[in-house]
């Protein structure tokens, strides 16, 4: 938080989803910030599945940022996936599987099943299999597993830091709406007022496990099961019987994290914002081989609308101070897509008299106004340390799932985003910069 004269002005930054490519250029945002001294004062990080990641790992280790720095990085190359397919209780059921399989099919026991009783056989299992498949095999209590292994070791909720306070956001499956862990409140709004007439259904997770609120809110849906709420965390143990929370990736519902912040009513909402955008960007060209396929597609069709309809509402607004950068961006089009902004009246009016920006000089040729604003900001010495067009294109390819990254990808995602995050502010928070010594 900042104090200009007697107005406090809240500080929020939301981290994206996107897996271990967002959680290590998130954590190129974390150093631009602590250099332009502006860590410290963040009132609100708000977390979807990746950021959670990071959020909460920097949260857990925010006194001490060079440990955080060479800690983080060190476990962005030990990978999740690897340590869940490894796991026994992943190969058990498969071995499983497999014997029961080949026992049918080429009866080295000499049992002379039928055709008729081996295939009715291999169909049961398979229905079984499906039918109970988080039963049998839970991958995300074996993500957990990972995170507490690689991450959080045993902390708990309770463990962070009150300041800044971090919202921890899922999916809940059962309202639709989203589900937010953090310190001090656990909740749902759709709880608030429950639709059987009861009481409001309230949730104390402070004792948690950090590993668990985590993987709720990175719980892709197809591989990840959803993530339930113990009974012991209901404040009444009754509640237990009325609701049945079913957590999966926040991305379904908000893959920017930006909802929680930019709401008016909510208790995260901020009055600066900052936007870390490390999820992966919509590819214009599909080919489908099969219906798994086709499933993923729509999940990021659906995902695509969302990012849209939070653009229109949240980003390109004239409201407030609000710093959007996305992965794969390229630092001169940040500058013309500003211009572009400001000429549609979606920047805040106090940036734009910050910039010298009239109506005048809007008028003005682009090339004009660019080489205007990037005087302004110091554009060059800003992306002097940047990265290339072509290695922008390359960290944008870098998948965004839960495998290891190499120390090079980390490094170039992580320099990127310092360098987006700096030219952003620039661009459209000089509050930050005006108000904050560097």
């Amino acid at each position: 938080m900042i104090v200009i004269g007697e107005r406090k002005i809240k500080i929020g930054i939301a981290l994206s989803g996107g897996g271990y490519r967002a959680a290590a250029f998130h954590l190129g945002v974390f150093r631009k910030l602590k250099q332009l001294r502006i860590l410290d004062k963040l009132d609100v990080i708000s977390t979807i599945s990746g950021g959670s990641i990071a959020g909460a790992y920097y949260l857990l280790n925010k006194d001490d940022f060079d440990k955080f720095e060479i800690s983080f990085t060190s476990n962005l190359q030990k990978s999740v996936v690897k340590r869940i397919i490894f796991h026994w209780r992943f190969l058990t059921p498969i071995f499983l599987f497999l014997g029961i399989s080949w026992i049918l099919f080429y009866d080295p026991f000499k049992f002379e099943f039928s055709k008729k009783i081996t295939i009715l056989s291999f169909a049961f299992i398979f229905i079984i299999g499906v039918l109970f498949q988080f039963k049998i095999l839970s991958f995300s209590q074996l993500k957990i597993k990972a995170y507490k292994k690689i991450f959080f070791k045993d902390l708990k909720i309770s463990d962070l830091p009150d300041s800044p306070a971090i919202a921890l956001n899922a999916t809940n499956l059962s309202t639709g709406t989203l589900w937010t862990f953090s310190k001090n409140k656990t909740s749902d709004s759709s709880y608030e007022y429950p639709k059987d007439g009861g009481n409001s259904i309230k949730f104390n997770c402070s004792d948690m496990p950090i590993a668990i609120a985590v993987a709720s809110s990175t719980s892709v849906p197809v591989p990840f099961d959803p993530i339930l709420i113990d009974k012991k965390y209901y404040e009444n143990l009754n509640d237990f019987n009325r609701i049945k929370p079913r957590l999966i990736d926040g991305g379904l519902y908000d893959n920017q994290g930006i909802h929680k912040i930019s709401q008016p009513n909510s208790s995260y909402s901020c009055d600066i914002i900052l936007v870390s955008d490390g999820s992966q960007p919509f590819n214009n060209l599909f080919k489908s081989s099969n219906t798994f396929f086709i499933l993923y597609r729509g999940i990021d069709v659906m995902m695509r609308k969302i990012k849209n309809l939070q653009f229109i509402r949240d980003v390109y607004s004239a409201n407030r101070e609000i710093a959007y950068f996305s992965l794969d961006w390229k630092y001169n089009l940040c500058v013309e897509e500003f211009i572009r902004a400001a000429r549609k009246g979606q920047v805040f009016p106090a940036v734009l008299s910050y910039h010298g920006l009239t109506d005048q000089i809007l008028k003005k040729p682009t090339s004009e106004i660019v080489s205007f604003i990037n005087n302004k900001i110091n554009y060059m010495g800003i992306i002097e340390k940047g990265l290339s067009n072509e290695e922008i294109s390359k960290v944008s390819k870098i998948g965004t799932n839960l495998t290891a990254l190499k120390k090079t990808e980390i490094d170039l995602l992580s320099r990127h985003a310092e360098t987006l995050t700096d030219l952003q502010i620039n661009l459209y928070c000089p509050t930050l910069t005006n108000n904050i010594k560097k």
